[in-house]
């Protein structure tokens, strides 16, 4: 009797630890079961530990003909927002726009931007990439949330910023900010 009692203890213990587990991965901040859904075609990766949402080797940003890394790095806190980070191929320099702030940084799929129409201001997605000017070269579309944009106000008119709507771009290497407004 005391072995079938602790054989079923045990086995509650698992199944609890097993339901444990696939709950927390459920809780995951990971945009991957979205991009299944979707059919995105992109290369992505989340680290749990810490708190990246890895976009590397999908765009070649300078023109170098070398895909670039793009990445969201978590700020931590009870609200955890991620900055956008690029390093480009051509420099290898570490650029962290801390300003440039999202809770939520899942990509429009690249068949969604090409469609005829397509307003990324009015997007599910606030994140795309993709050719917006029409000139060979792939812009960061980043639609700022109204707490991001308030708290990153300042910096944001430095870089001639005065929407929720920003457009980041790097012809021959060098980061140009607009407003996504702003483009014919």
């Amino acid at each position: 009797m005391y072995l079938k009692t602790l054989s079923f203890i045990t086995s509650l213990l698992l199944l609890h630890g097993f339901a444990a587990r696939a709950q927390m991965q459920d809780l995951s901040n990971s945009f991957a079961p979205i991009y299944e859904r979707t059919n995105t075609a992109v290369q992505y990766n989340y680290d749990e530990q810490k708190q990246i949402h890895d976009y590397t080797n999908n765009w070649d940003l300078d023109q170098d003909g070398i895909k670039d890394s793009v990445c969201f790095v978590g700020t931590g806190g009870a609200h955890l927002y991620f900055f956008l980070c690029i390093v480009l191929s051509g420099d290898k320099i570490v650029r962290n726009f801390d300003f440039l702030q999202s809770d939520f940084p899942v990509l429009s799929s690249a068949q969604k931007c090409a469609q005829q129409g397509f307003n990324p201001t009015e997007a599910e997605a606030p994140f795309a990439v993709f050719d917006f000017e029409h000139r060979g070269i792939n812009s960061i579309f980043l639609r700022l949330d109204e707490a991001s944009f308030l708290a990153s106000q300042k910096n944001l008119s430095r870089k001639g910023i005065r929407t929720r709507y920003v457009l980041l771009s790097f012809p021959k290497g060098k980061p140009v900010f607009k407003d996504f407004v702003t483009i014919p």
